[in-house]
């Protein structure tokens, strides 16, 4: 009806604007996912041509989504609630509710379990002089970086960067 297509013509016979139409929805997807979500949108390769590559990058970016969501996303859904008018910022108040001092732990524990547990890789590619002088090294680092694990999941609510500001009541 538009004179896009020849009178006879069928869509499924153009294969170079069925290739053009699907690079534009999937770029489309990626641009709306980084937008929303911060990394690219999944299964993209599979709206092109399904590789092996993009099954990788679509772990890689599940991988991001997730630290992104419970690590690091906070502030995001508070700026969406201010913009939206979801929390209404009380001029008497003299402390932002978005300033919260972080525990030492914060910083601490998760660095001592990435050096715990690197140096237990490092203990396992590199033997010592003996299998027993291995083992204990590896015991060692092993248990160091399983008890900071345990410790941050205990305290796993701390870690979470959770969003701050609490939604206005409703007027009913």
């Amino acid at each position: 009806r538009l004179g896009v297509l020849h009178v006879g013509q069928r869509i499924e016979e153009q294969a170079d604007f069925e290739k053009i139409y699907k690079n534009a929805w999937a770029d489309n997807a990626n641009a709306c996912a980084k937008q929303y979500a911060g990394t690219g949108a999944l299964k993209t390769d599979y709206t092109r041509q399904r590789t092996q590559w993009g099954l990788i990058m679509d772990g890689w970016n599940s991988l991001i989504r997730y630290y992104k969501n419970n690590f690091s996303d906070g502030f995001r859904q508070d700026a969406i609630d201010l913009f939206l008018g979801n929390y209404s910022v009380d001029e008497i108040e003299p402390a932002s509710p978005l300033h919260v001092k972080k525990d030492w732990k914060f910083l601490a524990l998760p660095i001592i379990m990435v050096v715990a547990f690197s140096m237990c890789i490092i203990c396992l590619l590199m033997a010592g002089d003996t299998w027993t002088e291995t083992l204990a090294y590896v015991l060692f680092w092993g248990s160091a970086s399983f008890g900071t694990f345990a410790i941050i999941l205990y305290n796993g609510k701390d870690f979470v960067d959770a969003p701050k500001l609490v939604q206005k009541e409703k007027m009913d």
